[in-house]
């Protein structure tokens, strides 16, 4: 059978989402599951392609079934809309949707009208392809384990089946995205490939549902398995997309030693908890030497009482030893930390002084926002004052301010501005351009231009977030809203 794949195109990439464009990786993995069973499968990746590329590539492939990826609530809108335009291109063409919020969020899709025929819940390796082979086999696909449809929704769904072993997964099918490669990057890092070295998190973080997704379960890929994936990689740059990366020091170090060994060094970024680079610091001075450079973390409080509102399950001064350790070892630290909308201007000045304190040159910012399937939604849910899905980015507050919505986003870009005071057009950005334009890749300097002057500016965030406004999006977000 004949698969089409796509990735949908952002509604928004205000900000903080212009700074990077990771490969869809479980995309690329569905594409994998899918090829063991010799079906062809190609994949659309609408960040980069339009509307008209998106016509063209399905009218000349044929497919008989599609399946949209939506990870983020924010890709709701967009999701919809490659369904309602695919069935208007084709209506008897099977169509899908799958990822992480489509998991939590089930009612986004599987709604009176909805342009899709199935869900699939949870991970796709497995229920993509036994949708596939059902389908093939002429099957009705509401028996497929792990897949809802309109008429097994509230009756009959029964559980897909998880992966138990990462290693038994194929690897990837990168060649599936290899027109879009040399435009997937992380900052000024491009191209960038993505790779998963292990899947879930053991914590409960109240703003998060990773954990949710994952049953609070972790699962590894062996270190002979990522070395695999590694090698079959061209890019020099990686991106270790786990959500806590060096949870276990004995896999971590078998393989920083087995990259070291092997001589291939790389530009690896990662993300992990603070507790993590303070109980192996050994660990971090062995993975600086095979190439890692930067290290995103999740600080999010800088007090012990709000990392306990949030049960980020540790505190201030491993935080603060956290950065320093880096910091000393030649790595990158890069906090993120959230912001309350019911900050006042003190509670702004004490994390001002904090940067200026612990010498952070480049960090992020999130707005506590209660996102669909997380603990934090379920507190918040009465207080929400937007249900338009662009404002759910974690840039912009869905609940009401303490300061004037206007005063709470200066200080918002504030931050952004001071965080970025080393990153000013200078001798050194010139280089970096020129170096980007004469690899084919000076987009990406602009994308950061134009996003981290949106940051720093208070007005960019009073404005909403749309980055088209096709009919078909405002068409499904009045259908949501009435729901």
């Amino acid at each position: 059978m004949k698969i089409l794949l796509i990735q949908p195109p952002p509604n928004t990439e205000f900000g903080l989402l212009r700074l990077g464009r990771i490969e869809p990786l479980g995309i690329e993995c569905i594409g994998a599951a899918l090829e063991q069973d010799e079906h062809e499968v190609r994949v659309v990746d609408m960040r980069v392609d339009g509307w008209s590329s998106l016509q063209s590539q399905y009218e000349t492939f044929g497919p008989d079934a599609v399946g949209v990826a939506c990870q983020f609530m924010t890709d709701v809108y967009s999701a919809l809309h490659v369904g309602g335009f695919l069935r208007a291109l084709d209506p008897k063409v099977t169509l899908f949707v799958g990822g992480h919020h489509a998991t939590l969020q089930d009612n986004d899709f599987m709604f009176k009208g909805t342009p899709f025929d199935a869900l699939v819940v949870g991970e796709g390796e497995y229920t993509s392809r036994n949708l596939v082979r059902a389908l093939r086999d002429g099957k009705p696909i509401h028996t497929v384990p792990g897949i809802i449809t309109p008429a097994n929704r509230h009756k009959g769904f029964q559980p897909g089946e998880t992966v138990d072993n990462l290693d038994k997964i194929m690897l990837p099918a990168r060649h599936l995205t290899k027109r879009y490669r040399n435009k997937y990057h992380q900052a000024n890092r491009v191209p960038t490939a993505a790779v998963e070295t292990s899947r879930g998190c053991p914590f409960d973080c109240n703003f998060c549902s990773i954990w949710k997704f994952h049953g609070r379960q972790v699962r590894h890929r062996t270190p002979s398995r990522i070395i695999d994936d590694l090698n079959s990689i061209e890019e020099a740059n990686i991106f270790f997309t786990d959500d806590i990366a060096f949870l276990h020091h004995s896999r971590y170090k078998e393989l920083g030693n087995r990259i070291k060994d092997v001589g291939v060094l790389r530009h690896f970024a990662a993300e992990t908890r603070a507790d993590l680079v303070v109980r192996h610091r050994d660990l971090f001075e062995l993975w600086y030497e095979v190439g890692m450079r930067t290290i995103f973390m999740g600080i999010e409080k800088i007090d012990n009482d709000g990392l306990k509102s949030v049960r980020k399950h540790t505190d201030k001064e491993k935080n603060a030893l956290a950065i320093r350790i880096l910091q000393d070892i030649g790595i990158r630290p890069m906090p993120s930390f959230i912001i309350d909308p019911q900050w006042t201007e003190e509670d702004f000045d004490r994390l001002e002084a904090y940067l200026e304190k612990m010498q952070i040159n480049q960090s992020t910012f999130t707005i506590l926002t209660p996102l669909p399937g997380t603990d934090l939604y379920e507190t918040y849910r009465n207080r929400i004052v937007t249900h338009n899905y662009l404002m759910y980015d974690v840039l912009h507050t869905v609940l009401p301010t303490k300061l004037s919505l206007e005063r709470f986003y200066e200080r918002v870009a504030r931050l952004w501005s001071m965080t970025a005071k080393h990153q000013r057009i200078g001798y050194k950005a010139v280089r970096s351009a020129l170096r980007l334009h004469l690899r084919g890749a000076g987009f990406v300097f602009w994308r950061l231009i134009r996003g981290l002057r949106e940051l720093r500016d208070p007005k960019a965030f009073l404005e909403i977030p749309v980055e088209y406004p096709p009919p078909g999006v405002v068409k499904f977000a009045q259908i949501l809203e009435q729901q």
